[in-house]
């Protein structure tokens, strides 16, 4: 099952599971009222194609392995034999008329038009072979004729007439239904390109005025995809958090983690050295410019998962495990999960890029120092996460090495 609906055949199967697991709980009651009434009466057949019946149901419920079509097409005969059964036993003073208007309306909805039709053939086929058997055959033993061939077929083309016009409505709706879903996910998928795009070029702004970054936020987006995915996978209590939704958007978000140096002095950000302490201070506050930056587009645009993560990271992904970072000074896990992921994949990438001013760390030097340092700069079980994902870590940073 799919946590969330995209396309028409997601939303069937959630139907089907939804309406099986229901039916198994629902019917329950009247199953064991219905055998225990009909036992009293001696009427034994109704207690065997109930049970049969209920028992067919739970075989579909339960068997984890069966594919979506022939869970249908169990779902159909099961209702197809209950109705037929009701018809030949009660006639139609009980409820087979009702049980036999389902199997085409669900056929099409699980399925299409083309399956509703055949569902209502086959039915009119039993009815006919029902009738031909008690007429020509065996008088007496189908109660559905007992009140006349005429009324049958009376009753038969009326039933073969509701149903088409059901399948058919059905069908159309359906038709729209699916039309429709590809003009939202269409419309979803162009609006991600667009979000994308606009974030690579907003990111590129810091870049350019930066030469040594290089592919740097190329890099850290998919370290960070890389730590959340495993983050998911390894502890349960971030499971909770980083679904694949939540995945995906930190690793979107992450690219605009230092937007804010846009407002850092050229004299300072494209300085050829180390930068003095007064310096420095005027670095740190490009946490504080990014985040301004990108809540006043989130007041713009209004309510934005999308902003409000990224100005999250911008934020605090210079805070430290131990409360020595800035520019608030956090410490654990107050300090935001993605804010802590992305420290973690920014100094990863920082450590094996050259500077004017250091050379580069190999991937065993950057991630010695990152080990070394768990629990006083890094989150210790973000710290886990690396070494798990430490060869990926390196694939990445020579696939996407600065030239």
């Amino acid at each position: 099952m799919h946590a969330q609906c995209g396309s028409l055949r997601c939303a069937q199967e959630t139907i089907l599971y939804g309406l099986l697991g229901i039916s198994g709980v629902v019917l329950l009651i009247p199953y064991i009222t219905g055998v225990l009434a009909a036992g009293r009466l001696g009427i034994w057949s109704i207690v065997v194609t109930d049970t049969l019946a209920y028992l067919w149901l739970l075989y579909l419920v339960f068997k984890p392995s069966l594919p979506y079509r022939r869970r249908v097409y169990g779902l159909l005969l099961l209702l197809e034999f209950l109705a037929m059964s009701l018809l030949i036993i009660t006639g139609s003073a009980g409820a087979g008329w009702l049980w036999l208007f389902l199997p085409p309306v669900l056929a099409t909805l699980l399925l299409d038009c083309r399956a509703g039709y055949v569902t209502i053939a086959v039915s009119l086929v039993l009815l006919m072979v029902s009738a031909m058997v008690d007429v020509l055959f065996i008088p007496g033993t189908v109660a559905l004729v007992d009140d006349g061939l005429t009324l049958f077929i009376v009753v038969s083309s009326n039933y073969m007439a509701l149903s088409v016009i059901l399948v058919f409505i059905i069908g159309r709706l359906l038709n729209n239904l699916e039309n429709s879903l590809q003009a939202l996910q269409k419309g979803t998928q162009e609006l991600l390109l667009t979000q994308e795009a606009t974030v690579d070029t907003m990111a590129s702004l810091a870049e350019y005025r930066d030469v040594e970054t290089g592919n740097h936020i190329i890099r850290t987006r998919r370290y960070v995809r890389l730590l959340a995915r495993q983050l998911q996978q390894q502890s349960s209590k971030h499971a909770k958090v980083l679904d694949d939704e939540a995945i995906e958007l930190i690793s979107q978000s992450a690219p605009l983690h230092d937007i804010g140096k846009i407002g850092v002095p050229d004299k300072i950000l494209l300085k050829p050295g180390r930068l003095t302490p007064d310096e420095f201070e005027q670095m740190k506050k490009h946490t504080d410019y990014g985040r301004e930056a990108l809540m006043h587009a989130e007041e713009k645009l209004g309510s934005s998962h999308f902003l409000g993560m990224a100005a999250e990271i911008a934020w605090s992904h210079h805070e430290k495990w131990d409360g020595s970072g800035y520019p608030r000074g956090l410490s654990g896990e107050s300090i935001p999960l993605a804010g802590r992921i992305m420290a973690v994949a920014d100094v990863y990438d920082a450590l094996i890029s050259e500077r004017v001013y250091k050379k580069a760390f190999s991937h065993e030097e950057a991630l010695a120092y990152i080990e070394d340092n768990a629990g006083r700069h890094f989150d210790p079980e973000i710290v886990r996460a690396v070494k798990q994902v430490a060869v990926d870590f390196q694939v990445i940073a020579l696939q996407f090495a600065d030239h």
